[in-house]
């Protein structure tokens, strides 16, 4: 037999979410030596156990809030229900009920109707009690046909879903192709981070004890697909696949055995050609701070000019060391590596700073975009690029926008 009981009593434990005062809100135990702790309003010195979602003449909608103790937390449990105020005061009332499989599972919901916004209202004020432990699921609405799809593929062995998806696509794709396109947008999330998330790139340098130009050097040599791509729309890559980082004179690439450029690629086709690459920051400056000639013309700043006289010199010492058009290329040690490259007139990138820079108060200054629009469009072999321009274009690349 299955008993149910229903009670109706009026009570001084319930709290008004629409013109209740949440900051009077603190723990207490139940009094009765149990785990169980409730809300206590230290204004009118009651203890609560139930808020008031809406309240009309005959019905109230209400939340019950236990909170079980655990170590130094709190654990939230949350009951809806309904009280029908024209029954107050009545006894209580039971009844039995012969269980068969037709009463066995019974189902019963609360219809919040109006008092979601109160409802909300409560879950708020639970999320920002620091006492209370939430769980920390993460949870999305999808639309009908994701949620189709989605369904359709539970229980499913991987290599299933990929034959599904390869056939919805009308061509291959492996579970390689899935994990390199899964670990490019993970790795756009981390440079978007790094460009504009500071306490994130600040604890990346104290984590890696490194300056702020090794930290982009450490994440491009893990990516080199965003310098590769994102430099121009042919496709590049690292003359090896160990490092971008190369010694360009003394030791070096080109004679076995100096001068560092922050990255060397070589274009992707018959005949590779070269490119040499210097990586400032993205905090680097592009122009001066004070105008050179009030009240519009601002110069490239020093780090600027700096940086592409670097790229420059790095280029002239390295070609000094090559008398043919096509060279070879080795290692340290000597080692042919069975690369050929067209050293015709290498391209040269310095990849500097952030256009944000160029505006104030979140428009952008035209006598300073003026400025430095003129000037990198002035430079002849080298391209300017600043971190967020490089940072789209790998967007682009991966998602197509």
């Amino acid at each position: 037999m299955t008993r149910f009981s229903i009670a109706y009593t009026p009570s001084d434990t319930e709290f008004s979410v629409s013109d209740g005062d949440f900051s009077a809100l603190e723990t207490r135990d139940s009094g009765n030596g149990s785990d169980f702790h409730y809300f206590f309003d230290t204004q009118t010195n009651r203890l609560i156990t139930d808020f008031v979602l809406e309240d009309r003449p005959q019905v109230a909608t209400l939340c019950q809030v236990t909170l079980i103790k655990k170590d130094d937390n709190y654990s939230p449990r949350i009951r809806l229900w309904k009280k029908d105020k024209t029954k107050l005061g009545k006894k209580v009332v039971e009844t039995e009920v012969t269980e068969t499989e037709v009463t066995k599972i019974i189902k019963a919901t609360v219809d919040t109707s109006d008092a979601y916004q109160n409802f909300w209202k409560l879950i708020h004020f639970l999320q920002s009690f620091s006492e209370l432990s939430l769980p920390d699921n993460n949870f999305r609405v999808v639309t009908d046909d994701r949620a189709e799809l989605a369904k359709s593929f539970e229980g499913k062995d991987k290599q299933t879903i990929l034959e599904a998806v390869r056939i919805a696509l009308g061509g291959s794709i492996t579970e390689e192709d899935l994990h390199m396109m899964s670990n490019r947008k993970a790795q756009l999330e981390v440079f978007e981070k790094l460009l504009d998330d500071a306490d994130y790139f600040q604890h990346e340098q104290e984590m890696l004890d490194k300056k702020p130009e090794a930290i982009w050097q450490r994440f491009f040599e893990a990516n080199p697909w965003i310098f590769g791509y994102g430099l121009n729309l042919i496709a590049c890559e690292p003359l090896d696949e160990r490092k971008m980082e190369r010694i360009t004179t003394g030791a070096n690439i080109f004679t076995g055995a100096g001068k560092r450029s922050d990255a060397v690629m070589r274009s992707k086709g018959y005949i590779s050609s070269l490119a040499f690459c210097e990586i400032k920051t993205h905090r680097t400056p592009l122009l001066d701070k004070a105008a050179y000639r009030p009240p519009d013309v601002y110069q490239a700043s020093k780090e600027l000019s700096g940086g592409l006289s670097q790229v420059q010199k790095t280029v002239s010492k390295a070609l000094q060391l090559i008398s043919s058009q096509l060279h070879e290329l080795y290692e340290d040690d000597g080692t042919p590596t069975g690369i050929q490259v067209s050293t015709t007139k290498p391209r040269q990138v310095l990849v500097i700073g952030h256009l944000q820079e160029l505006a104030e108060g979140g428009r952008v200054n035209p006598e300073k975009l003026t400025s430095f629009e003129l000037y990198r469009n002035s430079i002849q072999d080298i391209e300017v690029i600043t971190f967020d321009e490089l940072y789209e274009r790998a967007c682009f690349i991966v998602r197509d926008n």
